[in-house]
Formats: C-alpha cells, structure tokens, sequence
C-alpha cells in the first residue's frame, strides 16, 4: 500500500516509516532514583535485526489519564475509547538492538523537548526521521508536571534506613507516577511557566552531561527493567562537536532557555514555538548567539506570541521564522497520524495542508538548517529549498 491509499480504503493508523537510509534503534534511559534523574528515550542509527521487537507507541496505558486532561476529555471515557478507536500503535523501529557503528564516524546529537501535555514518544515520527538520516536523537520526557505523565522510582526505606543517603536498590522499587498539572491562563501564569522552563532547560543540559557520559565511555547504571542494551555499546559513536537541540511548542521557549544557558548547543529549531513561559523575561533573549530556526503553524500563533518571537529574530545572527500555511500546531507531533479525519477534528489536529506533508516540510526544513549550521554535507542548500517551496512558505514573523 503506497503513502496515499486508494479510494474507498481505510487509511492506515501507524506512525509514518522514516525516510531516510539507516535502520533506527530506540532504547529508554533513566538515571537516578528520584525526580532529579534523567528520563529519555534515544533514537539512533542501528544495525539490521531480524528477530527485534517494535515498541508501542503508548508507553503505559497511564499515559492516557493525562492527554485526555490536555485535549480536555473526560478521563474515563478517554481511556476506555482509545483501544478503540486508535489501537495498538508500534514504532516502527527496532527496540534495544545495539547501535551502528561506522569506522571513522561519529552521529550529531538532537536533544528534543517535548511540549505540553506531551511525553518521550510523541514526537515519534520527528525523531525517527532524523534518526534514519544519521543524527542520535534524545527525546526527553520533563519531570516539570508539563508531561501528560511520567514517573520514576525511588527504593522502599525501612525505618532503620533513614539515616543512610546511599539508596537501597536490592529492595523492592516504589514507582512514582507525576501526572499532568493544569495551570490557568492569564495572571500568575507566567511565574509558573517561568519556573517550569527554567527546569527543563536544566534537565535538557543534565541529557547532554549523559550523552557525554556515554560518549566517553563512563559507566552510566539505566535504572529501568524494560531495556537491556549495554549503554556501553554508545561509546565513541557522538559527534559532540555537532550538538543541537529541538523542541515543539513549550518545548519551543525551552530550546531557547537552553541554548542561552549552555554553548555547547550549537543550534535551536523551534516548533510552533509557545513563547508564554519567557514573555517577561526579556534577558533570555539577548544570551543567545546561536542560530536557530523557527517553523510555525499557522493557525497557533498570535500576535502577541509573535511580538515575543520578533525579540529573538535576527537575520545577522541566523535566527529565522517561517510559517506553514493551512497548518495546525498539532501537526509536528504524532497526533494526526494515530486518528482518522473524525478524531483529528476533535482533537484539533486535522488541517488544510495535507499531514504528511506538514510533517514532511518540518522535518526537511529543519535538516537542511541543521546540515548548514552543523557543517553536515547535504545536496539540499537551505535557500534553494525554501524557493522551492513558496506556494506553503513564508519567511518572516508577520506571515500569519
């Protein structure tokens, strides 16, 4: 069956393969036995494996309580629907196969942080195709009560333990669920956000610390029962000079609180950036000197969301914005592709421009940013592309 069924055929409910020539692993990540540890799932070029395994895209059906809360549906309901009307979705993808390994070559890094009510795996799609076109992709998910949910462990303490601050791991591990916070809109909102940005730019830098980690070969204990692959098996293969980061909509304002406060982040891409949590702190903006690429939706942006945008703006500097016309925000995640046309117009994620190709100009636009700035050897010039597609592109911050 060809990307566009016939007349008349059901459209497939499955996460678009990836286009590009290398095989994707994906393993999760976690460090720490509390809050402050690292939780990530990594996408990366992978050997071929005939007897691998295809994660599901839900991580646990706990997952569900939270974006029901985020597309504001009644929780039960939701849960109870989504067998249904979704189903089982794999990643195409193979789970826990060991990385590729390239004599005299090494991949460059994407740190992705997901947006609000959102998680480690929904982003999938995005992911998986800059994982096929040889970048190791770090998809975290923030313990900053912005996911739809997530959780980590700590070990039961006896009473007489108390005292002792090395945890006790041979005991049974109590799982922590955090489950998605609801904030108001309007006054308060910002300090909130603020707070909140300012901590997943933390955790993003604390995903890099890891990756060097692993890079360099330090023994890193991944503290999840659901992978096995020796994290070992990483070492050597980062191009750590070739570092960016990526994230949609509040994922969008941590990118930039994150290149601001690290250097070592050479270049930002913002999707439908969601510029709330940084509207007063007019700072942030002035520390960032890397170039960063944002690709707007259409119908989310405002003018006032805009008017914070235009303060990081810079052509000098190679800070751009371009719009996707007849686009909704929901069209850089997985959502559209795991409804049919009902659902996505429920949901909000069903737009003009055809979903595939809103997925397919993000993800080409913002490789052709990445292999410009990046020193990455491409046969797509960045200026040559965006020509070629002026009929549903419009450079500039007012193009709303």
């Amino acid at each position: 069956m060809g990307l566009f069924p016939k007349k008349g055929k059901k459209v497939p409910r499955e996460i678009p393969k990836p286009t590009g020539p290398y095989n994707v692993g994906c393993t999760d990540i976690m460090t720490d036995y509390s809050a402050d540890g690292v939780f990530m799932r990594l996408f990366y070029p992978a050997l071929p494996s005939k007897n691998s395994i295809s994660p599901e895209w839900l991580p646990h059906e706990s997952y569900l309580k939270g974006y029901a809360m985020f597309f504001k549906m009644w929780p039960p309901l939701f849960c109870k629907s989504f067998p249904k009307f979704v189903g089982d979705i794999h990643t195409p993808a193979a789970w826990d196969v060991p990385p590729l390994r390239l004599p005299g070559h090494r991949f460059p890094v994407i740190v992705f942080s997901h947006g609000l009510g959102a998680c480690r795996t929904t982003y999938t799609t995005f992911c998986l195709e800059f994982a096929s076109r040889g970048f190791i992709v770090a998809a975290l998910e923030h313990r900053d009560y912005s996911a739809c949910m997530t959780f980590y462990f700590e070990p039961q303490v006896r009473t007489d333990d108390r005292q002792s601050k090395i945890p006790d791991t041979s005991r049974n591990l109590i799982k922590h669920w955090m489950l998605l916070k609801k904030v108001k809109s309007g006054k308060g909102e910002f300090s909130i956000r603020n707070k909140q940005v300012h901590q997943r730019a933390k955790e993003c830098i604390a995903a890099l610390d890891l990756l060097y980690d692993l890079h360099n070969g330090k023994q890193v204990e991944n503290i999840l029962n659901t992978s096995h692959l020796q994290l070992n098996s990483f070492n050597g293969i980062f191009d750590m000079d070739k570092i960016s980061i990526a994230g949609h909509s509040f994922g969008g304002a941590t990118v930039i609180t994150t290149i601001a406060k690290d250097k070592r982040f050479k270049v930002g891409l913002g999707l439908d950036t969601w510029m709330v949590p940084l509207k007063e702190e007019t700072s942030i903006f002035q520390k960032v000197n890397q170039p960063m690429l944002f690709i707007n939706m259409e119908k989310f942006q405002t003018k006032e969301n805009l008017r914070v945008m235009k303060k990081i703006e810079s052509t000098d500097l190679q800070r751009m914005v371009i719009t996707l016309k007849g686009t909704v925000h929901l069209n850089q995640c997985d959502v559209p592709f795991l409804c049919d046309k009902t659902m996505r117009k429920l949901f909000g994620a069903h737009s003009k421009l055809d979903r595939f190709t809103a997925m397919n100009l993000t993800t080409n636009l913002s490789n052709v940013f990445l292999s410009k700035h990046l020193e990455i050897p491409t046969d797509v010039k960045y200026t040559e592309y965006i020509q070629q597609h002026q009929s549903v592109l419009k450079e500039g911050i007012t193009s709303v």
